[in-house]
């Protein structure tokens, strides 16, 4: 029996969403799976079934109104290498026994595999970190110098694999920059996403009117600011539009809603509304945008303010033309013109779609799990399963 430990970033549920798919899939196949994280990504997988270990919890400072602040983020991190050796004492308790090592954006397991002697293999969808905030330049490079060390932490894995489309579709274009020396441990294997076994939700069965999807991510508190920004906006949206919100576990006083609108504190299988929905309005992280993307949705991308990596995957998405990038302070305003537009003009959907092609010549999870299988010197066969995406929704 293989056994593999996964360390997972826990900044947002991204990471701790497409790492679920692997310790899935990675399961089914009779391996032992630990995994371990901290903050969103340590409440994403328990709210997905899985028994995860906790881990020191690290994070970026963040302004009442929901924008980074770098001096915050400084502040927060004055004894960044206390928790980061705090986190990899802690993770090499976790790995102790397991066979190989998967780390999703963790620096501290990679560093507590090599310490270990045990194979790691990172997956990523960033390389090199941005700092967003020309107001203060030396600041900005006394933050990307810190960050510079967690770049070198994933640069000692024995393998990265990229979760984002291949060039010239990558999401995260603006945030990958590969240094010449590892160009031959990275390879882009495609967006991982969960598995779509399911029909679409039937919302847009209820009404001939577009479905809206507007699934909440990101860190908890930029959440819930944009929650209730959210909230003003429905009604707008709801004079054209039937909408459907999931607050990504968030608990909060929901007021009277117009006709047509639904907002859930959860939902297990979001990819049915993926499916079903005409356009999505979210974040612009990148495994959002990639399960909006792969089953050939328009977006309209909020991505949070100073928020260099978001910026970025919206701007990316934005010039391939399939979707639109909104401020957050201009939600109330640009957001339903937004929407309309994506509706109303076909080239976005075309441009999406584009997207989802790529997507099903692509096979990421059989990827990663090949790649663990390697490093504990075995081989692995297997068949691309066939998705929903696949069979044409």
């Amino acid at each position: 029996m293989l056994r593999v430990h996964v360390g997972v970033c826990g900044i947002g549920m991204g990471h701790a969403a497409r790492s679920s798919t692997l310790i899935r899939a990675m399961e089914r196949l009779g391996w032992r799976v630990s995994v371990s994280s901290y903050g969103d990504g340590l409440d994403y997988l328990r709210n997905v079934g899985l028994s995860p270990l906790p881990s020191p919890e690290v994070g970026y400072g963040v302004l009442p109104e929901g924008k980074v602040s770098i001096k915050l983020t400084i502040f927060r991190n004055t004894l960044l290498p206390i928790r980061v050796a705090e986190q990899t004492l802690t993770e090499m308790s976790y790995m102790e026994d397991a066979d190989v090592v998967v780390s999703d954006t963790r620096g501290s397991t990679v560093l507590a595999a090599k310490l270990l002697g045990k194979p790691v293999i990172t997956i990523l969808n960033q390389f090199n970190v941005r700092v967003s905030y020309p107001r203060y330049r030396r600041l900005v490079e006394l933050a990307e110098g810190l960050a510079q060390t967690v770049s070198w932490m994933w640069a000692k894995s024995d393998q990265i694999l990229i979760a984002d489309f291949p060039p010239p579709l990558t999401i995260s274009s603006r945030n990958i920059s590969i240094p010449k020396g590892l160009t031959e441990k990275i390879r882009f294997i495609g967006p991982i996403i969960e598995d779509t076994g399911g029909s679409p939700a039937p919302e847009k069965q209820e009404d001939g009117r577009p479905l809206v999807f507007i699934p909440l991510s990101g860190p908890r508190y930029e959440r819930r600011v944009l929650a209730e920004r959210m909230l003003r906006v429905l009604p707008a949206l709801s004079e054209r539009f039937r909408v459907v919100m999931t607050l990504g576990g968030l608990e909060m006083d929901v007021p009277g809603l117009p006709d047509g609108v639904r907002v859930l504190r959860w939902v297990d299988d979001q990819m049915r509304l993926f499916q079903a929905a005409d356009v999505v309005v979210c974040r612009s992280g990148q495994t959002t945008l990639a399960k909006a993307l792969v089953n050939g949705k328009p977006v309209a991308m909020i991505p949070i303010p100073a928020h260099a990596e978001q910026e970025g995957n919206a701007l990316s998405v934005q010039e391939n033309g399939a979707g639109i990038m909104v401020r957050e302070e201009e939600v109330g305003e640009s957001l339903p013109k937004a929407v309309e537009k994506l509706v109303d003009d076909e080239s976005y959907r075309r441009a999406a779609l584009r997207y989802r092609e790529a997507f099903l010549r692509l096979d990421p999870v059989s990827e990663v799990l090949k790649a663990v299988a390697e490093a504990a010197g075995k081989s692995l066969s297997l068949e691309k399963p066939r998705t929903e995406v696949e069979g044409g929704r």
